[in-house]
């Protein structure tokens, strides 16, 4: 039993983790068996350090098991920080990558460069609780130690809870994981959608509403302000931006200089809004008429955000224009994706900014999109991050008669099963259920 411990206080803190799991991933020599959950904590400083250099971290940690041994492991590791971009001339200073190796089974080692267990882990519970979480079995070895013989979990009884921020370095568990789909919350501006419509039509509840879906762990916040239910009306450029432009601007005022924010999207399928939009920090935009309008491929390409193209029939739905039914649904999409792919990537659009939305629900009856989300993994062949947005939607009348606001526990059971099929992005309401679900899915399903 082999704990990494990984920290960053640099830039895309979610992201660098991420990154830096799937480059570990991809040592050959070894096996990353389970993912902890995040934890944030204050900077280990020393005294007169630089204002700057008080940037908080987020910490995971990893079990592996491999035949490397530990010094070859730390080579290894110490490659990937200086790939990732990390400088070590200075102690203490901010890192985009920090990975050490907290502890190696029951050995003891005391080198130059490598000490195992990690010198400070027992007073670190940014280090100690993901490993706890992890092995609470795990029982500390270093020699002639007060703590020698203690396990994991007797060893973090001292820091309280995990969650509360009051234990060294304001440590706390976050909401946010990396070993699970990237999680968009759903917000709607417009007074008719389908299971939120009106709810957040005010401006200060919709601002409220930005920090309630990032706490839960939504990495991204996608804002919309047009329906498209099969019945709604279409909403003119003007209207849909002055629904758009008050809450960007605070937005900006609300979340800029945070060390913790969210990323930014924009639901929308008009070109006049993305023109609009280029002079907003936006991180993503999310284009239910898959990007097939060439007014919004020419100004798309004059961005540099990330583009969630989605397969639909039209806009709104319509029950009469779907997928055929004596043609596999999976083969149909897969087929559409296959082309709209490399028409958007031959007129300059650059692949790794795509993003494929399968449409669930857009131009498919209830069985279709059922089977869809059953075989998501074959989008996979396409190439480029998948998307799912099951949430609330008609399909789920399969499974109850509950009306569209009350089908969050259904989202999650599907949002779950995606999770193991390695969808990439999931676009939900309740972020909260969902991401508390996928917490305990990764607990469960991580392998020892």
């Amino acid at each position: 039993m082999i704990i990494l411990g990984l920290g960053c206080n640099i830039g895309d803190r979610l992201s660098n983790l991420r990154d830096a799991l799937a480059r570990i991933r991809l040592i050959s020599e070894l096996k990353v068996n389970q993912v902890s959950p995040v934890y944030e904590s204050d900077a280990l400083l020393p005294e007169n350090a630089p204002e700057s250099w008080n940037q908080p971290y987020l910490n995971i940690a990893l079990s592996l098991s491999t035949k490397l041994k530990p010094e070859q492991l730390l080579t290894k590791i110490k490659t990937i920080e200086e790939e990732m971009g990390r400088v070590t001339s200075l102690r203490w200073a901010p890192r985009i990558m920090d990975i050490d190796i907290l502890a190696w089974g029951d050995e003891h080692c005391h080198a130059d460069k490598l000490k195992i267990p990690h010198l400070s882990l027992t007073e670190r519970p940014f280090a100690l609780w993901p490993l706890a979480d992890l092995v609470p079995t795990w029982k500390y070895c270093a020699p002639n130690k007060a703590e020698t013989g203690k396990t994991a979990k007797e060893l973090i009884k001292k820091f309280g809870s995990r969650f509360d921020g009051k234990a060294l370095f304001h440590t706390r568990q976050i909401a946010h994981r990396v070993d699970t789909p990237i999680m968009m919350g759903i917000l709607n501006l417009t007074p008719d959608s389908f299971s939120d419509g009106g709810q957040f039509n005010n401006f200060a509840e919709a601002i409220k509403q930005t920090e309630v879906l990032f706490d839960a762990g939504a990495d991204i916040i996608d804002i919309g302000a047009e329906s498209t239910r099969p019945t709604s009306k279409y909403v003119t450029p003007d209207e849909e931006w002055s629904r758009l432009r008050s809450i960007l601007e605070t937005w900006l005022l609300l979340w800029n200089g945070r060390s913790s924010k969210p990323k930014l999207s924009v639901d929308t399928r008009k070109p006049e809004i993305v023109e609009k939009l280029l002079s907003y920090p936006i991180d993503f935009f999310n284009d239910v008429g898959g990007l097939t309008d060439p007014k919004m491929q020419d100004v798309i390409k004059d961005s540099k955000a990330k583009v969630i193209f989605m397969h639909s029939l039209g806009i709104p739905p319509s029950a009469d224009r779907v997928l055929a039914y004596d043609v596999d649904a999976v083969s149909q999409v897969y087929q559409w994706g296959e082309r709209q792919l490399e028409n958007l990537t031959k007129i300059g659009i650059n692949k790794e900014r795509l993003i494929f939305d399968v449409g669930i629900g857009f131009g498919k009856v209830a069985e279709q999109s059922l089977e869809i989300i059953k075989r998501i993994s074959q989008f996979r062949g396409l190439g480029v991050p998948i998307s799912v947005g099951h949430s609330r939607k008609s399909f789920l009348s399969q499974f109850t008669s509950k009306n569209f606001a009350q089908r969050d526990l259904e989202t999650a059971a599907i949002s779950g099963f995606l999770a193991t099929q390695q969808v990439d992005y999931l676009r939900v309401h309740n972020v909260d259920q969902n991401m508390r679900l996928l917490k305990v899915n990764a607990a469960l399903c991580n392998s020892n």
